[in-house]
């Protein structure tokens, strides 16, 4: 059975922020992706965490990228990393793979994802997703709290199937990945479908259309499902939080503007807002 959900009905709430806060108490996130000519997807899914809360967000990219990184975002550490580069062991969300290409350098940062066996939660999207399919990591044997955030085509190279036979049953399909990688699964696309790992219980979002269509919003919901954590949400509420809140920002695009030219600068910002709301 499939429990439909949007922004209203979750009913998951950020914990609340007392007077004496500081940001170590709303987790370190880091991001690790950004080859070289595709650092901004990593920024904007940085970004995403900063503005949706994480105490502090680190920026792990390739060196072109960190000039870039830092005249958006001061606030946001980045860093440039090479072959011998480590993940800090204080980091509480890594979220892996935007702006990773098919190449060694790529190749060589998903190879540090598991390396640190300290990082409470994984959240791999996009280029991570293809290079996990082809690793021989053994997924039950890990301690941290798998992400996968497949679309369609990504899914159908975690399966190894047809994208036909993904679309035909989207529902089956996150299923099947849950239980092969041993993770918590956003199925991505229209009705984005989110499966548990606990009891592969099934979510369906009842909003999100076109109007999220473009490049980059992938990556935000990335580093939103990491701020979220961060801030100790479980770490399933997260991922539904963050596919309704960024669901329930296209929607208000749309109908203020339209379903044309919602980029995803902009729905960052509108991602706070609801947040805060």
């Amino acid at each position: 059975m499939v429990e439909k959900f949007n922004f209203e009905t979750i009913n998951i709430e950020i914990p609340e922020r007392n007077n004496n806060s500081h940001k170590g108490d709303f987790g370190r996130v880091a991001v690790l992706g950004g080859s070289e000519g595709m650092g901004g997807a990593a920024i904007l899914s940085s970004e995403a965490s900063l503005f949706s809360g994480a105490g502090l967000t680190h920026l792990y990219t390739h060196s072109t990228n960190v000039e870039a990184g830092l005249q958006r975002n001061p606030e946001i550490m980045s860093l440039g990393i090479n072959s011998n580069f480590e993940i800090p062991n204080n980091i509480d969300v890594l979220v892996c793979g935007p702006g990773l290409k098919n190449d060694d350098w790529s190749e060589n940062v998903f190879n540090k994802v598991f390396t640190n066996n300290d990082i409470n939660t994984i959240v791999l999207d996009a280029g991570a997703l293809n290079f996990l399919h082809k690793s021989f990591i053994e997924y039950s044997r890990l301690k941290s709290e798998i992400i996968l955030t497949p679309h369609p085509g990504e899914a159908s190279k975690l399966l190894d199937v047809s994208i036909e036979e993904i679309q035909e049953d989207r529902c089956s399909a996150a299923i099947k990945i849950a239980e092969k990688y041993h993770a918590n699964v956003i199925l991505k696309g229209n009705g984005t479908i989110v499966c548990s790992k606990k009891n592969l219980e099934l979510y369906q979002c009842a909003e999100g259309g076109p109007e999220l269509s473009s490049g980059g919003t992938g990556d935000v919901l990335a580093g939103v499902i990491g701020a979220l954590i961060a801030q100790n949400v479980k770490p399933i509420d997260s991922c539904l939080l963050a596919v309704a809140v960024h669901s329930r920002a296209g929607k208000l695009f749309k109908e203020e503007i339209g379903e044309i030219g919602l980029n995803a600068s902009n729905l960052i910002k509108r991602i706070r807002d609801l947040l805060n709301k």
